[in-house]
């Protein structure tokens, strides 16, 4: 016999021994049910294959020899890799570069560029939430009027209703107001004030002027201060025309004569 045909008979020798190793696992099976399954598996590959089917090539895949078979009970199942967040990562990072630039430019234009859209639009907003102030319509006799100049000052009252003293002190208006005018005029200040809509009063000869268009007056607080060299009259208009019928008392107050 050839060593060819001794080492196809040799193939077809079949399994009769095993080595089985068990470890301990979830599900438990005695050794030797694992290790007759396993040979009566392997003897059954050497068969000859059943019905119409064609015969394996020569030493092909049906040599049978000892394996060592390890059970390691059910196999965990691998961990799952953390999905990649580099797109992601990218992605905020360029909407925060956006949102910061946008804030910026705001910013940049709201400062430098004070007719910009934005600017406007916030504009708007403020006047249409901020109230308009209601005009004052009282007459001036409704009001109570205090001094012009400080204590101790002498002043005078024509019968045209003009107000005057020379001395030197501060002035205040008669009562509170807006400025609506400052005037200088050969070195003396002219001071206009709007009380009401239809009362005001008209301050010239000061030195010094405090106060500018816009400003608003209290007759707590100067509005000018003259030196004494020169006249300071005052006079006072309801609706343009000047306003006569009014006193001083002791205090140098304004009172109505009405």
């Amino acid at each position: 016999m050839s060593e060819t045909i001794d080492y196809a008979e040799m193939l077809e020798i079949p399994v009769s021994t095993l080595n089985v190793t068990k470890k301990k696992g979830k599900r438990r099976r005695a050794a030797e049910d694992l290790k007759e399954q396993v040979v009566e598996s392997v003897n059954e590959r050497l068969e000859a294959p059943a019905g119409g089917e064609e015969a394996q090539p020569f030493g092909e895949a049906r040599i049978a020899e000892g394996e060592n078979v390890v059970d390691y009970g059910a196999p965990e199942p691998a961990p799952e890799k953390p999905r990649a967040r580099f797109f992601e990562g990218k992605v905020l990072i360029a909407e925060f570069i956006a949102v910061c630039a946008l804030c910026a430019t705001i910013l940049l234009t709201n400062l430098f560029w004070e007719n910009s859209a934005i600017n406007t639009f916030f504009r708007g907003l403020v006047a249409e939430e901020t109230p308009a102030a209601a005009e004052d319509d009282r007459a001036y006799s409704e009001l109570t009027l205090g001094s012009v100049v400080s204590d101790g000052v002498t002043c005078a009252v024509s019968d045209t209703g003009e107000l005057t003293f020379t001395a030197a002190c501060s002035v205040y208006v008669p009562y509170g107001g807006t400025v609506q005018r400052v005037a200088e005029e050969n070195g003396l200040y002219t001071v206009e004030v709007e009380h009401t809509s239809s009362f005001t009063s008209v301050i010239t000869g000061l030195t010094y002027a405090y106060v500018a268009a816009g400003d608003e007056a209290f007759s707590t607080i100067p509005v000018g201060y003259s030196d004494g060299s020169s006249a300071v009259s005052v006079s006072m208009y309801d609706a343009g025309s000047l306003i006569s019928a009014y006193s001083l008392d002791e205090n140098n107050d304004i009172v109505w004569n009405v």
